[in-house]
């Protein structure tokens, strides 16, 4: 097969994937399916650009993925949510620096510390 017939062959595989997968997410209960709301984001995602990368993959590459023995995209899923990000930490430190500025000049009772930060009686909720 040439490298455009893999290319379409491999555009299909992937689309056929997201149906099906689309497919047993909505035979779910609607809580069930709120709860997976971060894996569709993923799966869906993972389709557009795998879709919009297809034109640059060599035919190895293609041929690979069109030999892998099960799902493209849930094995991607997979190996995805096995990494360690930094999001959560990220979101945290955030909202953490918010809470801090709302709650009056770091007045303690936001729940957040600082990295590193004491509390050495200096604040302007502590008594002379």
């Amino acid at each position: 097969m040439d490298e455009k017939g893999l290319r379409e062959l491999l555009l299909q595989r992937l689309h056929m994937e997201l149906l099906l997968f689309k497919d047993s997410m909505l035979r779910k209960e609607k809580e069930d399916i709120f709860k997976d709301s971060y894996k569709i984001e993923v799966y869906v995602d993972l389709y557009e650009v795998f879709v919009e990368n297809a034109a640059d993959l060599d035919e190895d590459t293609m041929r690979g993925l069109l030999n892998l023995n099960f799902g493209i995209l849930g094995s991607v899923y997979q190996k995805w949510m096995e990494r360690k990000d930094g999001f959560y930490d990220d979101l945290q430190d955030y909202a953490c620096g918010e809470l801090r500025n709302i709650s009056e000049m770091g007045r303690p009772g936001c729940g957040c510390a600082k990295e590193g930060e004491d509390d050495d009686g200096t604040g302007y909720d502590q008594a002379a």
